[in-house]
């Protein structure tokens, strides 16, 4: 059996609960086998370096560039931790793994061999094929907090109007202003009606340039939708863009798909592939 140690700085915005995923159990002793969801900072590097078990790691995302930058050892960040001894003893003691090719090259970079597999946190069978194909596709995505830019909130108002065919749903914030009509904000609404307006839409979009296997990505291809991310990420069969006429080119095409989304399997078969997944 392994446990499953979430770094506090997770927070519990995921569809599931790990454990009730992979059926890991909660952080317990220093000796049995343990996934580190999460390596955000020193006490979660602390936790890690003593354990006595079997380690391994899954690496959220966002953690990678606050371990990259150096983990501090004061509150303003002053004093920090250079990452390359860190990482010497990651790659000697633990199993590291990663959701896509830009995270597995930024480890790689220092060091770290990864392994690569999507992850999702929500029951695979909730989420069964939906597809309905539209001449005016409807398209989601979200924000954390008022990272906009980070989202790509700025760049749907810049095509908006050079795509009117498409709907804009975006997700996360009351506070942004639009000026086109094809673009909806619909602020920040629960997980449970969420999922119900966005299962019937065409595309989840994901514009972020570091991230991992977002759940607007996984919810968007087990519903059998064609979602879009950055090209580098490299996930396999996923539409990827890396320019503004790239995206603008891709949503176009949204009006010409007609069935449910062939790689959908693919990923029910590849997502949470994972040596602590013992569901």
């Amino acid at each position: 059996m392994w446990q499953c140690k979430i770094a506090p700085s997770l927070g519990d915005g995921f569809a599931g609960h790990p454990n009730d995923i992979w059926k890991t159990t909660n952080y317990f002793n220093q000796e049995d086998q343990t996934v580190f969801f999460g390596m955000y900072g020193l006490p979660d590097f602390y936790s890690l370096w003593r354990h006595k078990g079997k380690k391994a790691i899954l690496w959220a995302g966002s953690d990678i560039e606050h371990f990259i930058n150096g983990y501090w050892l004061e509150e303003k960040g002053v004093v920090k931790l250079s990452p390359k001894p860190l990482a010497a003893w990651i790659n000697r003691n633990c199993d590291s793994w990663v959701e896509n090719e830009v995270e597995a090259e930024s480890l790689r970079k220092f060091g770290i061999k990864s392994n690569i597999c999507p992850s999702f946190l929500g029951n695979m069978d909730d989420f069964p094929d939906s597809f309905i194909p539209s001449d005016n596709p409807k398209v989601y995505l979200s924000v954390s907090g008022n990272y906009y830019e980070e989202y790509g909130w700025n760049l749907i108002e810049d095509i908006a109007a050079e795509v009117p065919e498409i709907t804009f749903y975006l997700y996360g914030s009351d506070k942004w202003k639009t000026k086109h009509n094809n673009v909806i904000v619909k602020g920040r609404v629960s997980q449970e009606k969420m999922d119900s307006e966005i299962k019937d839409m065409q595309c989840g979009l994901r514009l972020n340039k570091v991230d991992g296997f977002s759940e607007i990505t996984a919810k968007s291809i087990l519903w059998g939708q064609y979602p879009i991310v950055r090209k580098e990420f490299g996930y396999p069969h996923i539409d990827g863009l890396e320019t503004r006429e790239e995206l603008i080119s891709l949503l176009k095409c949204l009006k010409t798909k007609k069935e449910s989304n062939p790689v959908r399997e693919i990923y029910r078969n590849k997502i949470n592939r994972y040596p602590w997944n013992t569901k």
